[in-house]
C-alpha cells in the first residue's frame, strides 16, 4: 500500500475514532467522518467497505495499544517477579487509558446488536493476549520458576487479580487510579499470584 494511501486511511480512522468516542457509533455518519477528514464516500467504501469496516479498524488499532504490554522475555535473567510487576503496572495503566476504555464501551454497546463484532474484538484482543501470557507462564513453569498445572487458568487468574475493581470502576466513569495506586495494586496482585504457584524449593 502506498504511503499516501496509508496516510489517507489513517486520517479517516483517526477522525472516525474521535467521533465514535465522542457521540457514539450509531450516531456517527459517514458524512460526518468525511467532514472531519475530507475525501468522499467512494474513498471510504474503497478503503473500508462500510462504516462497520471503519469500526473494525478502530478496534484493531485499539488492541494494538496493548501489544507492547504483552512483550515477555522468556530467557531473560530478570527475576520473574520483576517482569510480572512491570507487566502488571503496564497492563492496568493501558487498560484504564481513555482509548481502551472508550473502545470497550463501544464494543459492549454494539456487540449486543452485532455478535460478530464481539467475536472480532475478542479474537484480536483478550483471547489473543491471554494466549501470549499463557505461553509465557508455561515456559516459566518448564524452567522451574513456577508450579502450575494449567497455564491457561493461571493466566486467567493473574489477569483477574490485576484488573481488580479498577477496570470496572473506570469503565463506568469513576476516576482512574493514580500512578501510585497502579504500582501498588500490580505488586499486590503479582505477590498473591506467585504465592499460589511458586516453584517448589
Amino acid at each position: 500500500m502506498r504511503p499516501s494511501t496509508l496516510i489517507k486511511r489513517q486520517k479517516i480512522i483517526s477522525a472516525a475514532t474521535q467521533l465514535f468516542f465522542k457521540q457514539g457509533y450509531p450516531e456517527t455518519t459517514l458524512d460526518q467522518i468525511i467532514e472531519q477528514c475530507g475525501g468522499s464516500k467512494q474513498t471510504l467504501y474503497r478503503y473500508f467497505g462500510d462504516k462497520k469496516g471503519i469500526l473494525n479498524e478502530v478496534i484493531t488499532q485499539g488492541t494494538e495499544e496493548m501489544k507492547s504490554v504483552f512483550q515477555f522475555e522468556n530467557d531473560s535473567d530478570t527475576a520473574l517477579i520483576k517482569q510480572l510487576n512491570e507487566f502488571g503496572y503496564l497492563y492496568i495503566k493501558t487498560l484504564c487509558s481513555p482509548q481502551l476504555l472508550n473502545m470497550h464501551r463501544i464494543v459492549i454497546t454494539e456487540s449486543r446488536r452485532d455478535p460478530e463484532l464481539a467475536e472480532f474484538f475478542l479474537s484480536r484482543g483478550p483471547q489473543h493476549f491471554h494466549r501470549i501470557l499463557t505461553e509465557f507462564l508455561l515456559q516459566q513453569a518448564e524452567q522451574g520458576k513456577l508450579n502450575i498445572n494449567k497455564a491457561p487458568l493461571a493466566a486467567t487468574r493473574l489477569l483477574g487479580l490485576l484488573k481488580g475493581d479498577f477496570f470496572q470502576e473506570a469503565l463506568v466513569g469513576l476516576p482512574c487510579p493514580s500512578e501510585q495506586e497502579i504500582h501498588k495494586s500490580a505488586q499486590q496482585a503479582v505477590k498473591f499470584f506467585l504465592q499460589g504457584c511458586s516453584a517448589p524449593d
